[in-house]
């Protein structure tokens, strides 16, 4: 772990925090330039920059700029700052734009109820690689022929009485050694080849077996699926995906599939169509990462959409951001009129999950219940009934 922070009682306090919930390793930098300097010589043991935004000689919000240009593995980022809840949100939403992973934004002093939920993220129970280098674009390669893509499914839970309502699937690549591999590893290098299409396939063959098998042991559940904004344009892949779930003896309005906002509003007329299909097909259409892309509300008015997932940037400044507060709050009112199941994702903590439920939201995703698990393990949450 990284600390970087001009003042000497922070950096102490900060680092003592860290290792009395087991951190081994601790690097403290009390300016901007040692931290990218360590940063830039390779960043593989160190699993979180915990970073103040008032630095000599160069400041947070420049280094965080800095560090998103460095090559190779970029470990997540929290903001410790004095500055108000405003400045702290601007920052992190910034440094998401630059495509980096924030965990937190927080206002001094760093607490342990605060860090450890934080921490969630970086002590999920499967050993996953956070990246890759040129040299192992063969493996990912021999890894794609092979097919060994696996669906990992996020639990979504009723806020109302706490049971697994569905999942989210989501695309995981098993290495050689069996280790997993995260999308990040391996769908640039699908978009290069033009495998997108079949990779999709692929993926939602292996997890429709899987939601039959659900549904024959009495389980009924909504699995959610990623459309890349490249698919839009296939005008033939939504009769084939119609079939395949046909095929499988799944109920097709059990079947919902998430469009990123800004993919739909910037591509071609075609890829509305294509989404309008969707629905005239039986299936379910949700505007994923709602509130971070343009025209929203065109979108809303334009597409049947029965579904809309609040980003996890507004989930994580509930508390402490009115602004991310009363967006969340207008958003939710604003669904139920338009009678779209509303989806929160990004849930990390309790109090989290308590607002949401206070403002009217009907499901939560997030790593307070679940991290991406097996289909073993979400077959097990299943049988459970809640988590």
């Amino acid at each position: 772990m990284m600390i970087v922070d001009d003042e000497p009682t922070q950096r102490l306090a900060v680092t003592v925090l860290c290792r009395s919930i087991g951190t081994e390793r601790v690097i403290a930098h009390e300016t901007a330039i040692q931290a990218l300097n360590d940063l830039g010589a390779g960043a593989d043991n160190i699993d979180l920059v915990i970073c103040d935004l008032d630095l000599p000689e160069m400041d947070g919000i420049e280094l965080i700029r800095r560090i998103a240009a460095l090559p190779g593995r970029i470990p997540p980022l929290l903001i410790l700052s004095g500055h108000d809840t405003a400045v702290l949100a601007s920052v992190e939403a910034m440094g998401r734009s630059y495509g980096l992973t924030m965990l937190a934004s927080e206002r001094k002093p760093l607490t342990r109820l605060v860090l450890e939920p934080a921490l969630r993220t970086l002590l999920i129970p499967v050993e996953i690689v956070d990246g890759t280098t040129p040299s192992d674009g063969a493996r990912i390669d021999r890894l794609i022929d092979a097919e060994r893509f696996e669906p990992f499914f996020q639990p979504q839970i009723s806020l109302a009485d706490g049971r697994v309502r569905g999942a989210e699937v989501l695309a995981r690549l098993r290495d050689e050694d069996g280790s997993i591999l995260p999308p990040s590893a391996f769908l640039p290098r699908l978009e290069e080849r033009g495998l997108m299409g079949a990779f999709t396939l692929t993926l939602f063959r292996m997890a429709l077996t899987h939601a039959r098998r659900w549904r024959d042991s009495g389980a009924e559940v909504t699995l959610s699926f990623n459309l890349s904004p490249l698919l839009l344009d296939d005008l033939d892949l939504i009769p084939i995906l119609a079939d395949m779930v046909t095929e499988a003896g799944v109920r097709r309005d059990s079947i919902l599939f998430e469009i990123v906002e800004t993919a739909v509003a910037k591509d071609a007329l075609h890829q509305l169509e294509s989404a309008a299909r969707l629905r005239m097909r039986g299936f379910g259409l949700s505007i994923d990462d709602y509130g971070t892309g343009h025209s929203t509300l065109e979108q809303l008015r334009r597409l049947p959409f029965t579904e809309l997932k609040i980003d996890q940037a507004f989930v994580h400044g509930l508390h402490d951001n009115p602004a991310s507060r009363a967006i969340v709050a207008n958003t939710i009112s604003m669904a139920r009129d338009l009678s779209l199941r509303v989806v929160a994702e990004g849930v990390e903590t309790h109090e989290q999950a308590h607002e949401l439920r206070v403002l009217g939201c009907e499901i939560g995703q997030g790593f307070f219940w679940s991290p991406p698990v097996s289909a073993e393990g979400f077959g097990q949450h299943i049988i459970n009934g809640r988590i």
